[in-house]
Formats: C-alpha cells, structure tokens, sequence
C-alpha cells in the first residue's frame, strides 16, 4: 500500500506541474499561434516557418523544463533553463519567470533588469508590475518600487492592495505623500480600519493631532466597543487641549470600569490643566490612598503637577506636599527627594534643595545629576567653595562623569586655582572632546594664565568644530586683540558674534575694545557705551570706557569711569595709580 500511496502522490504532482506548465506555455505562445494562423503558408518561405516553429518549440521544452525546476525550488537550475528558453525566443513570460527565480537566489539586481523587460514588453500585465515592485522591495530600492504601484493604481483603481502597498511604502520616507494616497483609498473604498489607523499615526507623528482625532473617531464608529482606542482618543483630545471632550470620554470609560486607576489618575491630569486643582487633589488622593498603588504610579502623578510649575508657580505649594507625602511613604527612594530638591531650586528655597539633592547622594551616589544640581544651588550664590566640597566628594564615586569635572574646573577657576581647574577641565575634554563648553572654559582659563599658545591652539581647534560659535568667537577675538594681534580678524569674529547676540553685554564691550586698539573711538566708545546701556557689567568694562573717552579727548568723562571703575575693583592698584595720574 505504501507503494501505491507514493506512485499517486508522484502522478498528482506530475499532473499539476504539466496543467501548470501548460498555462504557461499558452501564455507564453499565444500571439505567435495567432500570427501563423494569418499567414498564408502559399506566400511564406517553407525553411524560415519551419525554423521558426523549431526555436518557438525549443523555448517552450526549456521553459516547461524551467518550470518543473521552479516549482520543486530548484531555482539555479530554472534560471539556466529559462536562459535557454531566451535563446531562441525573447518573450515576457520567459522574463518573468526569470525575474522571480533570481528573485528567490536573492540576485535582486538580476531580477530587476529581467523584471523590468517583462514589463517592458507587456506593460499592461499588472502581475508583472507587482512583481517588479516586490523584487525593488527586496533590493531597498523603496522610490523605484512606488513607482510600480503608482503605474498599477493608474491602470487599475479598483486595486486596495495595491494601493495600501504604495502607501506603506510613502509612510516612513514621504509621510506626506503617504497621507495623500490613504486619503484617496478611504475616498474610494470607505472607512477602513487599517488605513484609519495609519492616518491618525501620521497626522499625530506630524502634530497634526485635530486630523489624527477625526481619524479615530471615524475608528470608533466602526469598533465602539473598543476600549483602548477611546482612551487613545480621549488622551488625543487633551493634547488638542479639548479638555471637556476627552472627559466625557473618560466619563464612559468609567462607568465601563470604574476602579481603574489609571482613568482616574488621566481624568485628575485633565481637571489640573484645566486649572480646576481643588477636584484634581481629590482625584489624586483617591490614588494616593492606596496602600496598592506603587511608588511609580505616585511618582507619575507628581511629576504631572511638576510640569505645570513653569507655566503656574502656584502649584509650587501643591507639588511640594505631594513629593513629601511620596517620601514618607517610600523614604528609602532617592526620587521624591530629586523632584524636591528641584522643586526647591525653581522657588529658590535653599532650605528646601539643599537637603533633598544632598539625600540623593546618599541614596544614588552613582547619580551624577544629584552632585551636579546641588552644586548648582551654591554655583548661583557665588559659593564656589560650597561648590568644591560637593563635587570633590562626587569625584571620588564618579572620576570619570563628564558634568562633574566640568563644572568642578569651572569652580577652580573661579577660586583662582587655575592648575587644578586645568586638570579638571583637560579630563572633561578627554571624557567629551566635543563639548564646547569644556573647550571654551579651558581656553579661557589657560588665557588667564598667560598660557597663549595652548589658549590659542585650542580656540583653533573650537572655531575648526563650530566655526560659528559665538562664544569661542568672543572670546578668542577679545583674547587676540588685547594682545594686539590679528586686529582685522579679531573684528570679523567680534562682528559675528554680536550679530548672533546683539544685547550680550560682553560681547558689545569686546567689539568696542577691538575698535579702541584699531584707533577706531568713536566706534570704539558707541559699543561700549551699548554694553554699560544694556545693564550691570563688571569693573572691566568701565575702564575700557575711560581709557576711550581719554582717547577723544574728555579726560573728565575718562576720570568718572575709572572711578567707576574703582568702586566695583576696589583691589586693582593699576587703575588707582591711573586715576592718580589722570592719564593712561
């Protein structure tokens, strides 16, 4: 019996592969027969229709042959069957299946030139086109491979696969594009679920939230009962700021489920922007209440109430509460501490920020951010030896964070410990050569040691990274020019400087000082002049104005600005004994 089995097997599989064969082979041969059928035989030539018979005969034995091979996924072999066939007949059906064995090789250039000859010969065979289409696929050959379904749809409209393909195929690349042809599939076929969801994708990825709502509405009529999808929507709507729309939402939602935490906890964030923070706290104690819910839920509530903060600072006393409540439950977490440390920080409440960024670390010393905000908090006041303590100590756990030694050699510098802010800031440069912050502190600090050629060689290498930089512009320029060097460039880069901060104080003093060494005074004191205008600036300042004013000639209007000078440097023993003089 096992016998007979496979003897039935083998002949069904020779049945299908010679009806197979067959259907190709008419397709194949099919204009030839019905040339030969108007051709009297009288007026032709007996070899050349006999010779001609023999190839059209030869290709269909090597494309029958081709296509045994292919359907047994020997497609090596189809291929060098189907390359014989070509010999002796050039028609689309033999390029065809050519085209989708090499495609299964994985030889998709291949494919694609036999692919493309096919078409060329029938362009009206969609089959065809959408195997091209595929094969350019295959290949990441994404623009030519829309092409052939821009072509399919024009020939036909009635095709949805054809044109959801195209679509998918616009999405990533042409999201616009993309949308123009969704559009046009739901104008033709209706409202579909797939293509809807692909719409509202878009129009949110593209901020275009009030397109990607109309979109899951139109969802919602077609699955009502779709739970996750009225949340979406609901949450959509409050991006919108559609505040009462997505309530009523919610509000079903709700009475579906009404101890899911998670719509209560959306329905409070929506009562808070819309200010109502009375009803939001009842909302979110209800959650809070929970011995159940977990510290993250809390701590999402929270932050919540921490991103209003900048827009109303009233919340400041609301949010504060919140996070200590969230510490006293879960007083071994370091995170209600950040968030009070920062909440601290924006209300400028050191009582407050200090203590909680010093919690966080104790509690997550391997946090950078907690080192470097509560260092933050002395940066402000000027206390940069507070400073030091703190991030000495965070080098010890992290020698090698980028933030803490950048900000440690900031520190240094401005405690005039100028070896040590070197070695702090030349790590950081080692931890992120990039950094232009790193790059133009160290600059600054080796000027300031009368180090010029290694200050100089790194503005170089700033301005060779970011050759716009206005800061490395302005620094380097003041640097040169007060050296007396390069006059002319330094004014370009002072020039471009103000031109990318026209109010920065310190950049208008630069550039007049500049014009003071080029003799240029009048331009010279109309910068400065600008600088001291647009509010506090440092003793420096003042004495450039005095030495240029010395220069026009106004030796009393010199005399009140190094005096000026004076009161805010009271140290500087040069500029008393230029004001003893009454000269430079």
């Amino acid at each position: 019996m096992g016998g007979n089995v496979r003897v039935r097997k083998h002949a069904g599989f020779l049945y299908i592969v010679m009806l197979f064969s067959t259907v190709l082979a008419v397709e194949m041969v099919g204009c030839s027969s019905a040339e030969e059928a108007t051709v009297e035989t009288n007026d032709v030539d007996q070899a050349t229709t006999q010779n001609r018979e023999f190839e059209h005969d030869k290709a269909v034995q090597h494309f029958v042959d081709g296509s045994l091979y292919e359907l047994k996924g020997e497609y090596a072999r189809a291929v060098l069957e189907y390359q014989d066939a070509l010999r002796y007949e050039k028609d689309h059906a033999i390029y065809f299946a050519l085209s989708k064995s090499y495609s299964h090789l994985n030889k998709h250039s291949l494919a694609i030139d036999a692919g493309k000859e096919a078409v060329r010969l029938a362009p009206d065979k969609l089959e065809y086109r959408r195997s091209l289409a595929e094969v350019y696929v295959a290949a990441f050959e994404m623009d030519s491979a829309a092409v052939e379904y821009e072509d399919i749809v024009k020939r036909d409209s009635n095709n949805i696969d054809s044109w959801y393909k195209l679509a998918r195929l616009y999405q990533s690349r042409k999201p616009l594009k993309a949308l123009e042809v969704y559009e046009q599939i739901t104008e033709r076929f209706g409202d579909e679920w797939d293509v809807l969801v692909r719409i509202a994708e878009l129009y949110s990825s593209m901020g275009q939230v009030e397109k990607a709502i109309s979109a899951m509405q139109k969802m919602t009529a077609i699955d009502p009962g779709n739970v996750e999808l009225k949340r979406t929507l609901a949450q959509t709507l409050v991006r919108a700021q559609r505040y009462d729309d997505a309530l009523a939402i919610y509000t079903d939602l709700r009475e579906l489920d009404p101890d899911n935490l998670d719509y209560l906890g959306e329905v409070a964030t929506v009562l808070l922007l819309k200010k109502e923070y009375s009803k939001a706290a009842e909302l979110y104690d209800l959650i809070l209440e929970r011995d159940s819910v977990s510290i993250d839920v809390k701590l999402r509530i929270g932050e919540v109430y921490f991103a209003q903060l900048e827009k109303d600072s009233t919340l400041i006393p609301l949010a504060q509460a919140l996070f200590e409540r969230i510490r006293d439950k879960h007083a071994e977490d370091w995170r209600p501490y950040w968030f009070l440390g920062a909440i601290g920080a924006i209300s400028k409440n050191d009582s407050l920020s200090v203590p909680n960024f010093g919690k966080v670390t104790e509690l997550a010393s391997w946090n950078a951010d907690g080192w470097v905000y509560l260092s933050s908090v002395f940066m402000q006041e000027n206390k940069y030896q507070e400073v030091v303590t703190v991030l000495e100590s965070a080098i010890n756990v992290l020698p090698d964070d980028f933030q803490v030694n950048l900000y440690l050699g900031v520190a240094y510098y401005r405690l005039g410990r100028n070896a040590d802010a070197v070695q702090a800031l030349e790590h950081a440069r080692e931890i992120d050569s990039k950094d232009m912050r790193a790059i133009t502190q160290l600059a600054l600090v080796y000027d300031g040691m009368m180090m010029y050629e290694e200050s100089d060689k790194i503005y170089e290498e700033a301005l060779k990274i970011d050759p716009n930089n206005h800061l490395v512009l302005n620094n380097y320029g003041y640097s040169l020019a007060d050296r007396g060097f390069e006059l002319e460039r330094c004014l370009e880069m002072a020039k471009k400087a103000v031109e990318a901060q026209p109010d920065n104080p310190a950049y208008l003093d630069t550039i007049g000082w500049i014009y003071y060494r080029l003799s240029e005074y009048e331009d010279a004191a109309k910068y400065v002049e600008m600088a001291i205008g647009k509010g506090e600036v440092n003793a420096v300042v003042h004495e450039h104005l005095g030495d240029i004013y010395y220069m026009l000639d106004d030796k009393e209007q010199a005399l009140v600005r190094w005096k000026r000078a004076l009161e805010l440097d009271g140290d500087n023993s040069a500029l008393r004994d230029k004001i003893a003089r009454g000269t430079l």
